[in-house]
């Protein structure tokens, strides 16, 4: 389980580390931010702003790792940073459950209708998460046995850097600010941006890995597509407020 990274990443999470531990807590902190955006919008509008084989990627990769750094910390005394990640990654699988849920029972003819027609049953949603589930439980891991656990920080800044570009491609196929809006997009900009600062989470965890040119050049690329996405939302009307109802979600 290349045991090496686990004890380097123990040697670097130490309280006195300030400055790693809150560029982490905010990464983490955009994450579920962005979730919470998530609960809300598919609740309140029927509608998540993320395309579904995104919540089965993310439940494959959050799950993979969830367990990877649980057996960890099991073999170094629970170390508290190991045991942390875990259990955040416990939690970002209960989200995808959550949302899985929605999407069979709330969004089932929006996401699935072009594939199997207006009358598409719970069944054929489940089915479907179910071969999507496998498809990346197998990428995730097949890509885990070539490389070894270690990968798990360049695995998670591959999740910002799809975070930072799918969603938009959600939103424009709608054409409105439905199951979406300028708070969401500004959140994932925010994250984006974060992901590939010098003084960020990655960088200052793992310089040997992410201090390169490529890493800054893509994140230049991908920034620019936040912002393009941004900028597509402030292009569309605004969400109705109805009389009597909550106002809408920004």
């Amino acid at each position: 389980m290349q045991p090496d990274f686990f004890i380097q990443l123990m040697q670097t999470y130490t309280f006195d580390n300030v400055s790693l531990l809150v560029a982490s807590a905010i990464t983490f902190g955009f994450g579920f931010w962005e979730y919470i955006y998530s609960f809300r919008l598919v609740k309140r509008e029927g509608s998540a702003p993320f395309p579904i084989w995104m919540h089965t990627f993310y439940f494959a990769h959050d799950s993979s790792f969830a367990v990877l750094f649980l057996i960890a910390a099991s073999c170094n005394s629970w170390n508290w940073f190991l045991t942390g990640v875990s259990a955040a990654l416990f939690v970002w699988t209960l989200f995808e459950l959550f949302n899985f849920y929605k999407a069979v029972t709330v969004e089932r003819r929006e996401i699935w209708s072009r594939y199997y027609g207006e009358n598409v049953t719970a069944r054929q949603a489940i089915v479907s998460i179910l071969l999507q589930l496998a498809v990346f439980y197998s990428l995730v891991n097949v890509v885990i046995m070539y490389i070894g656990p270690g990968c798990m920080f360049q695995w998670a800044a591959i999740t910002n850097m799809v975070m930072a570009t799918m969603p938009g491609l959600l939103w424009r196929e709608r054409g409105s600010r439905k199951g979406g809006g300028m708070g969401i997009a500004l959140v994932i900009l925010g994250g984006t941006v974060n992901t590939f600062l010098p003084c960020g989470m990655f960088v200052g965890a793992l310089p040997e890995v992410f201090n390169q040119p490529w890493f800054y050049i893509a994140g230049v690329a991908f920034t620019i597509i936040a912002v393009r996405n941004v900028l597509m939302v402030r292009s569309m009307p605004a969400k109705e407020a109805i009389a009597g109802e909550k106002r809408p979600i920004w």
